[in-house]
């Protein structure tokens, strides 16, 4: 139905306009894929430069832990605030890798899909804003685990309702909570598009790192992840180096994988929101 009072819109509700843009989930879908050999060599520069750091803190880690550990057990050296120190050394660097990795993607895989130039400093780029984007990631997983647990529904619209926030970080520069914000507006009318796009693109990731963990153990013989919390410790340097180079090559390729999807939401949901006339006009 159209409205026929003057200065009033055309449709009662967009939903009635035939020419309304809509959310083309395919074209998001396979753009998670392609965004991320748009420009590979910096996302192969920070994947290499990432997995050599994380392996030479892995072994450092893995020695100490080892030593507190000693002749008793995991539970004994639980209590040990030692144990948790080292354990938290060996994983809070790996948290700041990832998100440096997955704004470069974002970047690159931007440049490609609105046909603009790559940018010649992605890394550094991406450097500059790791701590802002630390500290949305974790508002936004404290949120998420949050609304999991002690509201299902909460939890439904905070994944995809913040989804965004990556992109619109680095390319609107609009801070944390400016970030956030946008991201819950942007992704109004489109966040069960969001949400399907993250559920496939977990369940992906999901399949990648079992087969990854299935590699590394047939390389090396030892199941890290079979339930041994011994196993890990006792690698050789040869079998530490073999899995960190098959868990770390799928994990980054996950999450590069995310990035680039949400790259591409990013941008579907600027056009269904009107706020550009094609793709390749987005912020120019």
């Amino acid at each position: 139905m159209t409205n026929t009072d003057p200065g009033a819109a055309e449709y009662e509700y967009e939903w009635q306009n035939p020419n309304r843009k809509t959310f083309d989930f395919g074209r998001v879908l396979g753009r998670s894929f392609t965004g991320i050999f748009a420009n590979i060599k910096p996302l192969l520069i920070a994947t290499f430069i990432v997995m050599a750091i994380t392996f030479v803190i892995s072994l450092i880690s893995t020695d100490m832990l080892v030593e507190i550990i000693g002749e008793g057990t995991m539970e004994e050296a639980a209590v040990n605030p030692e144990y948790w120190i080292w354990t938290m050394l060996s994983s809070l660097p790996g948290l700041f890798f990832v998100l440096w990795v997955q704004l470069i993607v974002v970047q690159t895989s931007y440049a490609e899909f609105t046909n603009t130039l790559q940018p010649n400093n992605a890394m550094q780029i991406a450097l500059k804003y790791v701590l802002p984007m630390f500290v949305i990631a974790i508002i936004y997983t404290v949120v998420c685990v949050i609304g999991f647990y002690a509201l299902f529904v909460g939890f439904v619209f905070a994944w995809p309702g913040w989804a965004l926030a990556g992109p619109i970080l680095i390319h609107e520069k609009k801070g944390v909570f400016g970030s956030i914000g946008q991201a819950w507006n942007l992704s109004k009318g489109s966040k069960r598009w969001i949400f399907l796009l993250l559920l496939i693109l977990s369940i992906l990731g999901g399949i990648v790192y079992s087969v990854a963990i299935g590699l590394g153990a047939v390389a090396t013989g030892v199941n890290a992840f079979g339930g041994d919390p011994m196993a890990a410790l006792n690698m050789s340097v040869g079998q530490q180096a073999i899995y960190n180079l098959v868990i770390g090559s799928a994990g980054y390729f996950v999450y590069a994988l995310f990035a680039s999807g949400l790259t591409a939401a990013y941008i579907e949901t600027k056009i269904v929101k009107g706020t550009v006339v094609s793709v390749g006009e987005v912020f120019t």
